[in-house]
């Protein structure tokens, strides 16, 4: 069994090429675990799409209470400017003739 020396290159390539395959397969990370999915029943998730509608309210509530007070404190605020400014007594005063 006599192999030209062209012959036993393409051996040599073909082994060669075989084995960084097999190398670079080894190298992979493995395959994740399959997880189950847990099936929710529907009458849990209507609950807690209630409890969560619920939140909501309660929450769109707080803000328009919070809302209402912000806009009472700058209605107070723009006051209260307005009365300092009219209680300033001039900077320049005029001589009397």
């Amino acid at each position: 069994m006599n192999f030209s020396s062209s012959r036993r290159n393409s051996w040599n390539a073909l082994i060669g090429t075989v084995t960084v395959a097999v190398a670079i397969q080894g190298c992979t990370s493995p395959r994740s675990p399959v997880v189950e999915q847990k099936t929710v029943p529907v009458v849990d998730g209507s609950v807690k799409v209630r409890e969560l509608r619920k939140q909501i309210r309660e929450r769109d509530k707080r803000i328009e209470e919070l809302e209402s007070q912000l806009e009472v404190l700058k209605l107070i605020d723009q006051d209260s400017k307005n009365q300092k400014t009219l209680l300033r007594p001039p900077t320049t005063l005029e001589p009397l003739e």
